[in-house]
């Protein structure tokens, strides 16, 4: 059964959560018209990648104020949007943790094609100076997504240069897997090489998707350019959608994904080998607080049944 992938390169209105989600159900609708099952954004689309050479409290407690809780107006307009034109939406977002407000995730969530919220994947290892601003995801942020284009997993940027990750993704059954990045000229190699081996690996279409930016952005908005990069690759690492580089684009690719089931008995079929490699996955999620038993112990019962 054929399936349409949509990649949408775009900038975010930086630091500003409502007009940034305005102008992502604007290229929802206008992606609509080539009736796609799946539209994909990049990594903090919503809104700006943070600007690590303003290195002061105001900035941050700025980007924190940029930050939108799941159940917030923002992603709310998205799916509605989402349910309107019947697609899948994935797209990446600055998350505010639900308890503690100056906790911030970098996170991108899922949006099904009847609007329906299905989850969000942290990014479970925020890379060098990413750790000074945002908090890392735990075990219940691998995992794939069940949708009604396929089973979708997610990688946001650096986290495709972890193998066990990518692993995890293919032995929890991804079908398709959408990258969500930013990519500079320093980056650019690493970007179009990982996505090309996640594809090859894995054995699946990857719907590549990276911000861009522009000089004109402001020095508030970001540290550096960022490029795009765009496209999207089959399961033997091939680009039949771009890249595409230095301007806002929307990439359409028709997909046929049942031909090329042979492509996984490298990775997860009769040639995995799980007997000789194996993975261990962590279940149970982190929390910052724990709550011991109320209930009183009788220390001297119990040290009497422990030496009986």
């Amino acid at each position: 059964m054929k399936k349409s992938i949509t990649c949408v390169q775009i900038q975010p209105v930086f630091l500003d959560p409502l007009a940034t989600a305005t102008k992502i159900c604007s290229y929802i609708e206008k992606a609509s018209k080539r009736e796609p099952n799946l539209v994909v954004f990049p990594e903090l689309v919503l809104s700006g990648y943070p600007n690590f050479k303003i290195a002061t409290n105001e900035y941050r407690n700025e980007y924190i104020r940029a930050a939108i809780s799941v159940t917030g107006p923002e992603l709310e307009q998205i799916a509605k949007t989402a349910e309107n034109f019947g697609v899948v939406t994935v797209l990446g977002f600055i998350e505010l943790d639900p308890d503690f407000p100056e906790v911030i995730y970098d996170s991108s969530c899922i949006i099904d094609s009847d609007g329906e919220l299905l989850g969000t994947h942290r990014k479970i290892a925020p890379f060098g100076v990413e750790k000074l601003i945002f908090k890392e995801g735990d075990a219940k942020d691998i995992r794939v997504f069940d949708t009604n284009v396929g089973k979708l997993g997610i990688g946001l940027c650096f986290e495709h240069l972890n193998p066990l990750y990518r692993r995890a993704l293919t032995l929890l059954g991804e079908e398709i897997h959408c990258a969500l990045w930013v990519t500079s000229e320093d980056t650019k190699h690493i970007v179009d090489c990982s996505s090309k081996i996640t594809a090859i690996e894995n054995g699946v279409f990857v719907a590549l998707v990276s911000q861009v930016t522009f000089k004109n952005s402001g020095s508030i908005a970001v540290g550096q350019n960022f490029i795009g990069g765009s496209g999207i690759l089959d399961p033997l690492g091939r680009f039949v959608s771009g890249p595409i580089y230095g301007r806002e684009e929307t990439l359409y690719v028709e997909i046929e994904p049942e031909p090329w089931q042979t492509q996984k008995l490298q990775s997860r079929g009769i040639d995995a080998r799980d007997d000789l490699l194996s993975l261990n996955l962590a279940t149970e999620e982190y929390r910052s607080l724990y709550t011991k038993n109320p209930k009183k112990v009788d220390i001297r019962t119990s040290y009497s049944i422990i030496n009986n």
